[in-house]
């Protein structure tokens, strides 16, 4: 006679130990806290840079003695500094959204 096969699915685990679950547990805390400072710190070095980009306009429009050049650089520091930042921030959200973080 053949012996009969045990089907096993995938889906239907055997019950863990508390110390199985404890160890999966932490794990999955590692790995959500690694993903959460790499998000940080990368989409906070972009929003910073945006930042200083935008300031560095703005101080250069009060600078200048150049009307046409102040102004635009004055505009040009609003509009690329605060749209920057805020695509940043979109993104990051997105970002975040995607890996489950939020």
């Amino acid at each position: 006679m053949t012996e009969p096969t045990l089907r096993v699915h995938p889906w239907l685990r055997p019950p863990l130990s508390p110390e199985e679950r404890a160890l999966e547990i932490e794990q999955t805390e590692k790995q959500l806290r690694k993903q959460t400072r790499s998000l940080y710190l990368r989409y906070g070095f972009e929003y910073a840079v945006w930042f200083i980009a935008g300031l560095f306009l703005l101080f250069w429009s009060m600078h200048t003695t150049d009307t046409r050049y102040a102004g635009l650089a004055f505009w040009g520091g609003m509009g690329l500094g605060d749209g920057g930042m805020l695509w940043t921030l979109v993104r990051a959200r997105s970002e975040a959204e995607r890996i489950g973080l939020t």
